[in-house]
């Protein structure tokens, strides 16, 4: 007869054996489903490598488990089939192998994921994020009819400044969020932005002025009086008209009497 502390260990045991099997059981029963997952910026090309890329997070929301994670890397994609050509419906606007991250997952049944999305990575006060759900089927292809997001805003990013007694100027570049170039006469013209520089001091605003496009391309400068030295923010936003979207850079300004003799 079995001692009963013996029959209970042998009884956890078999429990555990049984749970160390479950994975290798369920791994048996997937079915490899193969994902791909762009970036698009709005009212431009894809988000990629020239702006630092993304970071793509593919996760199951019923379990909360991580099916897959990495970077998005690559190219922003064709710029005839993605801004001059008509969009269609059925026509794919992904030729040219554009930036994207690629995935297998081990699906068992329909999943419903979230995939998010933070980026772009090259800019610290660009980056955003955005996410959407959706059910994926095991071995339905997503990689041939990849999953589209799209982000919105511009990246803004500040060149240089000075202070003297003439005040503070400011060089600036804007681009739109996959890097894609603001120029007189381009895809993205300088006449539907609006590029701005704004100095607070104890959360007003002291001192603003318009940025003037300087002809090299996505270059904005001007200057400002300031009111006199301390501890300013130096703000830089940028807007597109024709879509509202939207950039700002802030950095921390001191001023000292001295500089501005």
């Amino acid at each position: 007869m079995k001692h009963p502390l013996t029959a209970a260990l042998q009884g956890m045991a078999c429990l555990l054996l049984v749970a160390l099997q479950q994975p290798a059981l369920a791994l048996e029963n997937a079915v490899t489903t193969p994902l791909k997952v762009l970036v698009r910026s709005e009212d431009a090309k894809f988000i990629g490598s020239k702006v630092g890329g993304l970071q793509v997070q593919v996760r199951d929301l019923a379990s909360g488990r991580i099916l897959a994670h990495g970077p998005l890397q690559g190219g922003t994609g064709d710029t005839a089939a993605l801004m001059q050509e008509p969009q269609l419906r059925g026509r794919s606007a992904t030729v040219g192998a554009p930036a994207s991250f690629d995935a297998e997952l081990a699906l068992e049944q329909p999943t419903r994921v979230e995939i998010s999305v933070t980026g772009p990575l090259g800019v610290e006060q660009s980056v955003q994020e955005t996410a959407l759900s959706l059910w994926l089927l095991p071995g339905e292809d997503r990689a041939q009819r990849p999953v589209i997001l799209h982000m919105s805003g511009l990246i803004v990013d500040l060149v240089d400044y000075r202070v003297s007694a003439a005040g503070l100027a400011v060089t600036t570049q804007v681009t739109m969020l996959c890097g894609c170039p603001l120029d007189r006469d381009g895809l993205w013209p300088v006449s539907d932005f609006a590029v701005e520089l704004q100095v607070l001091q104890d959360g007003e605003r002291v001192a603003q002025q318009t940025l003037e496009f300087t002809g090299v391309e996505n270059e904005f400068s001007g200057a400002v009086q300031l009111p006199g030295s301390g501890d300013f923010i130096l703000q830089v936003t940028a807007s597109q008209h024709s879509t509202g979207n939207a950039g700002v850079f802030q950095q921390p300004l001191r001023v000292s009497p001295a500089a501005q003799q």
